[in-house]
């Protein structure tokens, strides 16, 4: 039985990291990968960062028939706007050459504060951004790729309730909404596995649940993934599953990303969905 979710995994384009985007499109390919997540810096994606020009990683995207997602990590002030004074549709149209030349299919921000804010700021904050998420899902239509948003562990106290997240979601129609299961607390599921018809795309990692954030290899942890996918298997979800390991002290930092490691979680990830799809 053929598993409605594309596996895909977090694209290693990190300072110090000898990868090309080629090179990471080949090992996709090669491990049965579907998808690849690039990222949207603030000034936008060049070949500086994939080590190849765009429309080259482009070609190899399809010729090798792996889709691109995009993350834009934003980090913002209280005013809406990030160190630079740019507002996240700025970013989203600096990235917008990269996103049409990787034909991206799924693009989403992952929005993070810079700064300390009282609880009132912050909720203000959440206001602020509906317009640019209304401009940002009416651009997407235009381009043809579909625009979500991340939400947040506690830790990052800026779409980080699910009461927030379903507010915008009610707020903005046709935006999309990206799970991250180790963003998620135990007390917190039941609430996100209710937006399962709005998500459009996950990212994947293991945790000591019901400890967050640790990004650990599948298996690794004690997060119950049977969970998270039964509700989404339930909502007829097909998008992007985006493995996210490691990056964080926590979790060991950079490097717990191997070709083996994602390797053995994408075969983790895929078996837990078959058994679901067998029960009766």
């Amino acid at each position: 039985m053929v598993s409605p979710i594309k596996i895909g995994m977090n694209g290693r384009f990190f300072p110090g990291n000898k990868q090309t985007a080629r090179d990471e499109i080949v090992f996709a390919s090669l491990a049965g990968l579907e998808c690849i997540q690039f990222p949207g810096p603030l000034n936008g994606l060049t070949m500086d960062r994939l080590g190849d020009p765009l429309d080259v990683v482009g070609m190899a995207l399809r010729r090798a028939g792996i889709t691109a997602v995009m993350e834009m990590v934003i980090p913002l002030y209280g005013n809406g706007m990030t160190a630079e004074g740019d507002m996240p549709m700025d970013v989203l149209q600096a990235n917008l050459q990269a996103i049409q030349a990787l034909n991206c299919a799924h693009v989403h921000w992952h929005i993070v504060v810079a700064e300390a804010m009282a609880e009132v700021e912050l909720r203000d904050l959440e206001q602020k951004l509906v317009p640019q998420m209304e401009e940002a899902v009416t651009l997407a239509q235009t381009h043809r790729f579909v625009f979500g948003f991340e939400h947040n562990s506690s830790d990052v106290p800026l779409f980080h309730r699910p009461e927030a997240c379903d507010d915008i979601l009610t707020a903005v129609p046709g935006l999309g909404f990206v799970w991250d299961f180790n963003h998620t607390s135990e007390s917190d599921f039941a609430a996100y596995s209710s937006l399962a018809p709005r998500v459009t795309m996950l990212h994947v990692s293991d945790t000591p649940w019901p400890d967050v954030n640790y990004h650990l290899p599948l298996g690794q942890g004690s997060l119950d993934f049977s969970l998270f996918l039964q509700a989404l298997l339930t909502a007829e979800f097909t998008g992007p599953a985006i493995l996210e390991i490691g990056g964080l002290p926590k979790s060991g930092g950079y490097g717990r990303d191997t070709n083996e490691e994602l390797i053995d979680s994408m075969e983790c990830f895929q078996e837990t969905v078959s058994s679901l799809m067998s029960l009766p």
